[in-house]
């Protein structure tokens, strides 16, 4: 590749991420969040088929963490490349993506729409993580299309099938 087509490929990867004034800055006299969208113009450039981000907005403040998220979804949609966002906040899981995948311990849990997770977790676990919850012990039986379950001795009767057949 010659040096004009890379440097057009330079330019249009610092435009996306609204950097091109600052390209003959120094890492060091760039802000955190300039730094980070430094390194995500660097990770689009040649137009990868998918891109890794790793907690990339982790060590920012939260008014930029935001505002980067935002900026991280428009470049998404831009670009149409797949990224695989890994990130332990659930709030920053359900702006940036379409379709989230929850792990516990090395094992997926659950993969859905934000709603889907939201409105109907398959575990505990994913229930906890999305989301704020009340989760009382007791059980639950099925026969037919009648469903009870049994909390603290009280039983509770309801016509339909359990959700998932659980």
């Amino acid at each position: 590749m010659d040096k004009q087509a890379r440097d057009r490929l330079v330019v249009r990867a610092l435009d996306m991420v609204k950097m091109a004034d600052f390209a003959h800055r120094y890492p060091s006299e760039l802000s955190g969040g300039q730094q980070q969208r430094v390194a995500l113009a660097r990770a689009i450039v040649f137009d990868p088929p998918l891109l890794l981000m790793d907690e990339p907005l982790g060590a920012l403040d939260k008014k930029l963490r935001e505002w980067l998220q935002l900026e991280i979804k428009r470049i998404h949609r831009e670009l149409g490349t797949t990224f695989v966002y890994v990130t332990h906040d659930q709030e920053e899981a359900l702006v940036l993506s379409d379709r989230i995948a929850v792990f516990n311990q090395g094992r997926i849990e659950q993969v859905g729409t934000g709603r889907q997770l939201y409105d109907e977790p398959t575990t505990l676990f994913v229930a906890k993580f999305i989301g704020e919850s009340t989760s009382l012990r007791g059980e639950a039986q099925a026969s037919g299309d009648q469903t009870s379950l049994t909390i603290a001795g009280q039983k509770i009767v309801a016509y339909g099938k359990l959700a998932g057949g659980r």
